[in-house]
């Protein structure tokens, strides 16, 4: 390990590089990798969406350094505006719209908790990382949460499902939505508290990336003790993330078939993903990525999730945010 990241254009290069790595890890099971695309999604436009997010990270890593030494309130970081800033970056620089919404989610916040750790002279490890993110989420606006719907709104609403008109989230393709927002005082806090019973990104970011210090920074490192292959340690990452949750994004997919409301389709979903998870766990039990007989259930299981249409995308997110507390806390490839 060097040395963990010591200003803000350290926090950029992470946060960018932990987008690229996580993408060009192969065979990540359903996700596009560096050799396979989803469709118009392709690896190469996946790895522009990458460094297009630095921009935003930087200005969230200074404006966390600033909050940390006092010189601006937490509640006036712009979390969600620089939220909406990275989704509309990574969509502008290649042709395929964004690609890293979820990790938009999750990048962004934590770049701002770094800069805060640095503005305070504080050691940037993963549980100072995790305490400063829950304060600054906490410390969120109705302004915040605007700004996410928006850049969720620029992702295609069609593929999040529908709220029903009596919930009280309002729909994200919903013309009063920003509104409803603000009548019903829902800062980004509160929803992501909301969201997170069907969404895992919102879920992890309720949870002050549980998932991501529990299971996917451990395993990344160990791994890469293990073995010191980082397209092994990263793909094994990805699918002990995946043995562990069941990811929305999988569930969504399959139980939108069924029916466009949320979080009726991730209920409905559910079996499926428990099967993706099931799956992952005895893909890991043969070694994964690490072995050759591990591989050759990498690959299996890789094209059985393309030919079923499903990408778990979520735990994809939840890969790269472990990427990124690595190596925000000096883990360098």
């Amino acid at each position: 390990m060097s040395e963990a990241v010591r200003s803000p254009e350290d926090i950029m290069v992470a946060a960018q590089l932990a987008a690229a790595l996580e993408v060009s890890a192969w065979p990540k099971p359903g996700n596009v990798h560096r050799t396979a695309d989803l469709g118009p999604k392709t690896f190469e436009r996946f790895l522009a969406g990458s460094l297009a997010l630095g921009p935003a990270c930087l200005e969230a890593a200074r404006r966390g350094l600033l909050a940390g030494r006092g010189g601006l309130d937490k509640t006036s970081l712009g979390l969600g505006s620089l939220i909406e800033r990275a989704v509309a970056d990574d969509g502008r620089w290649q042709g395929a719209g964004p690609t890293h919404a979820g990790f938009a989610m999750l990048c962004v916040p934590l770049a701002a908790s770094a800069g805060f750790l640095l503005g305070r002279k504080a050691m940037v490890n993963v549980p100072n990382l995790r305490k400063v993110l829950d304060m600054l989420l906490r410390a969120t606006t109705v302004e915040d949460s605007i700004h996410l719907y928006r850049a969720l709104r620029g992702t295609g609403s069609s593929k999040l499902g529908r709220l029903r008109p009596d919930a009280l989230l309002p729909d994200v393709g919903d013309p009063k939505a920003e509104e409803l927002l603000a009548a019903r005082n829902l800062t980004l806090w509160r929803v992501l508290e909301l969201s997170s019973s069907w969404d895992l990104v919102a879920k992890e970011l309720f949870r002050s990336l549980e998932l991501c210090a529990r299971v996917g920074f451990p395993r990344l490192m160990a791994e890469l003790e293990e073995h010191g292959s980082l397209n092994a340690a990263v793909v094994n990452t990805y699918l002990a993330l995946l043995a562990e949750a069941e990811d929305t994004h999988v569930a969504r997919t399959w139980g939108l078939r069924e029916t466009p409301y949320m979080p009726d389709a991730v209920l409905r979903g559910r079996e499926m993903a428990k099967k993706v998870s099931e799956r992952a766990r005895k893909v890991l039990e043969l070694g994964g990525a690490a072995t050759p007989k591990g591989m050759e259930a990498v690959q299996a299981m890789d094209l059985w999730l393309r030919s079923l249409g499903l990408n778990p995308g979520s735990c994809a997110d939840l890969t790269a945010c472990s990427l990124m507390l690595a190596l925000l806390t000096g883990f360098r490839p």
